[in-house]
């Protein structure tokens, strides 16, 4: 479901499914090692920090680390952020995450319903330091039941411009849907968040002729300063789609030799 290359070490780390173990193959010697058993609803998101530790999540939404210096899985005491008012963390596993480009922190979102937007100091601490940033879609009734296909966040990216960039999803009511020509149940809403100040805007919608664009899984960058979006358009049989957004030319930086993305 998710790998990680840790290129100092030659190692890369993968979860399994559908029962998640966390696994790891040495390039170098070719052999494939179980480190242990996570849980059963597998986390999306492997990521690495600058002390070699593989940090991934459990089925109720806590943090889990591999040492290689100690060498076993390790569950933190606490919960990724969810909405506290009516839900436990159940189903809180990583959905996407990034690594800031200049601080040693990772920004992540969850995969639970009304998903959460999280700044994440690892190296602070005896479990890191987390910083809720709230939720990243729309309020609703949480006395109804939400699919997570709907109400979804992902696609984390930084751009030159030092803004995280990420897509949620938004819907509309079956009434106000019907009663607007042209307008989709659901829509894949950019939003750009300012590291430094925390302000968030809505920097565009991503629209697709054909099908649903608001399940966004990845995003990326390329030498131009562009973004990519991967999207997945929901239990319909057609293929997967890429959006391509281009920033206005002063939030670029073209040619800027950007390190790989080594881990997602």
């Amino acid at each position: 479901r998710c790998l990680l290359h840790d290129a100092e070490r030659s190692l890369l780390y993968a979860v399994s499914y559908p029962l998640d173990h966390l696994v790891c193959y040495d390039l170098r010697t070719k052999k494939l090692t179980d480190l242990g058993r996570i849980s059963s609803v597998n986390a999306q998101v492997l990521f690495l920090d600058s002390r070699h530790r593989v940090w991934t999540s459990s089925d109720d939404g806590r943090l889990v680390r591999f040492d290689p210096e100690i060498g076993r899985l390790e569950i933190s005491p606490f919960v990724l952020p969810h909405e506290t008012h009516y839900q436990t963390g159940w189903h809180a596993v990583l959905y996407d995450a990034v690594q800031h480009p200049e601080e040693p922190c990772v920004y992540a979102s969850t995969w639970i319903a009304r998903p959460h937007i999280f700044r994440f100091w690892p190296e602070e601490g005896e479990w890191g330091r987390l910083e809720d940033l709230g939720p990243a879609t729309q309020d609703r009734d949480p006395g109804i039941p939400f699919d997570t296909f709907v109400d979804h966040c992902g696609g984390l990216t930084f751009a030159d411009d030092g803004w995280l960039y990420y897509v949620a999803a938004r819907w509309f009511d079956p009434e106000e849907t019907e009663s607007v020509p042209g307008r989709r149940e659901r829509e894949g809403v950019l939003w750009g968040l300012d590291p430094r100040t925390g302000t968030r805007k809505e920097v565009a919608v991503l629209e697709r002729p054909d099908f649903l664009s608001h399940y966004i899984a990845r995003g990326a960058i390329d030498r131009n300063g562009d973004l990519f979006f991967g999207n997945v358009p929901g239990d319909q049989p057609p293929p997967a789609g890429v959006f391509k957004v281009e920033l206005p030319e002063d939030r670029k930086q073209p040619n800027v030799k950007r390190p790989p993305r080594m881990w997602g």
